[in-house]
């Protein structure tokens, strides 16, 4: 969950603290026979040739340099005894070796053990071996091994104290077979690029010319770039350079893993997922997101589920108070960007980054070729993992007449956002409010712009409300009007409040 706080008074006050962080540092190794110093020469136990072994690993040390993650695959060599019928390949160990004086050429000592012995992915324990679990020995064998070398950990030694040997290409993976006991295969590693571009990329349009360019830090230049798993959309091709472009001719999501490579064993690859639009939508019969809000510790998430038996694609279009089209970060995307493509009854999660100075809000139209809902929760938190407030409002259509009920009593506030989802028309909104004190409605006039949005304490518009409890009603001459109601308690919590058209 993203958490936030919906903005609902006229102004916000938030504060940001702390430094940035330094850049995760990548590094990969390809392992193999040859590597190895000297070189190995696979056979059985009975003298014949077994197929070469090879793998390869990818490494990730943590921006505070406290953590170094792995995941390595590994072909051809038994990681349970029995993937094949043969001992010779049967996996016994496997560490990575460092040292001042390692190189391509030089062996080192065991620095960080994590499979057999020594052992010393422990404190605390991360490494998960995966099997191939494919038998018989002439189609594949091996298995994944991930996990991660914390700061306290090491052969005799730590992840500080090897950092230095790391950074200069002085160590290496190695992987540790019953015929090899001093190791089967080797890789050493060395710095590579990280791909920087973010997992979900900006839709494209069926028939459209489509164009963005992939990128990443580290390692050596000039990068390399290709797709190693699945399929492009149709019609888009990823040049070496790194530029996804062409003409989109099939709507759909594809998924696609692209792999980024520095020069010898240096690479790293990340999976994408690009959604395809069949058309411009019809944003005339949109659902509406009444309120949505980003500042500093303060976001949106938004839940949209499909609720057809088929694909429907969705996107957004934001606006501001005054009527203006609004750049939104979108953690998960591109700024403003949240579209997409769901299979029948899929969800997808998005929300708003949290960082904008000076606060922004305003709403949100979101149309479909298909039937979707959407969900919208606001979240305040003081600290990125402490939430003390939450609360969720649905996408409705517009209306013309809504009530809904207040409460501002024992500290409580009654909020309301409005949103005129009008393209080329101000209109007048009437808020009228009967309390339960008795007496006659008290009733205040607003006016918003095409598409225009305001927020407003109910108390402050209408005094009459405050201390009391009854229903306010907002009307507007047409059917171009969006509401959401929240309640704020004394100790900022949050309920969304029903309402009746």
């Amino acid at each position: 969950m993203y958490r936030s706080r919906i903005c609902i008074t006229l102004s916000i006050a938030v504060l940001l603290a702390g430094a940035s962080a330094s850049a995760q540092t990548y590094f990969s190794a390809t392992l193999s026979n040859t590597q190895e110093n000297p070189p190995t020469v696979p056979t059985l136990t009975t003298g014949g040739t077994r197929p070469a072994s090879f793998g390869t690993a990818t490494f990730v040390l943590n921006a505070a340099q406290t953590a170094l993650t792995y995941s390595v695959v590994v072909n051809n060599i038994d990681f349970t005894g029995l993937q094949t019928p043969d001992t010779n390949d049967d996996l016994t160990a496997a560490h990575i070796h460092a040292g001042t004086t390692v190189s391509p050429t030089t062996n080192g000592s065991v620095v960080f053990g994590f499979f057999g012995a020594p052992f010393n992915d422990n404190n605390p324990r991360d490494v998960v071996v995966t099997p191939f679990l494919i038998t018989p020995f002439s189609d594949r064998a091996g298995g994944t091994v991930t996990g991660k070398w914390d700061a306290p950990e090491g052969n005799a030694t730590t992840l500080a104290a090897q950092l230095p040997n790391l950074l200069a290409g002085r160590a290496y993976i190695n992987f540790h077979t019953k015929q090899y006991g001093g190791g089967e295969i080797r890789g050493n590693i060395v710095l590579a690029p990280g791909i920087t571009t973010g997992s979900l990329l900006p839709t494209g349009l069926l028939g459209s010319a489509y164009s963005q360019t992939l990128a990443a830090t580290g390692g050596a230049t000039p990068y390399t770039w290709s797709v190693t798993a699945g399929t492009l959309p149709a019609g888009l091709t990823l040049s070496s350079a790194g530029v996804l472009s062409g003409t989109p001719t099939a709507a759909g999501t594809a998924n696609f893993t692209v792999t980024v490579s520095g020069g010898p064993a240096s690479f790293s690859s990340q999976d994408f997922s690009l959604s395809i639009l069949p058309k411009a939508l019809d944003f005339t019969s949109a659902l509406r997101v009444g309120h949505i809000v980003d500042a500093t510790n303060f976001s949106t998430q938004f839940v949209i589920t499909n609720l057809d038996a088929s694909p429907a694609s969705f996107q957004f279009r934001f606006w501001g108070d005054a009527g203006n089209t609004l750049s939104v970060p979108i953690k998960n995307g591109q700024p403003s960007d949240l579209s997409g493509t769901l299979a029948p009854g899929g969800t997808f999660f998005a929300q708003t980054a949290g960082t904008s100075t000076p606060a922004l809000q305003g709403w949100a139209e979101v149309a479909s070729t298909g039937r979707i809902s959407v969900l919208a929760n606001y979240y305040r938190t003081g600290t990125p993992t402490n939430a003390d407030s939450e609360a969720s409002v649905t996408g409705t259509q517009s209306g013309s007449n809504i009530v809904l009920p207040f409460d501002n009593t024992q500290g409580f506030l009654t909020g309301l956002a409005i949103s005129n989802t009008n393209a080329v028309q101000s209109i007048n909104v009437t808020i009228s409010a009967t309390s339960e004190k008795g007496g006659l409605p008290t009733t205040t006039v607003i006016n918003l712009l095409p598409h225009g949005h305001t927020s407003l304490v109910l108390p402050t518009a209408l005094s009459s409300t405050a201390g009391a409890r009854g229903s306010v009603r907002i009307s507007s001459g047409n059917a171009d009007l969006s509401v959401v109601g929240l309640r704020f308690g004394p100790n900022s919590s949050m309920t969304s409040l029903g309402i009746g058209q």
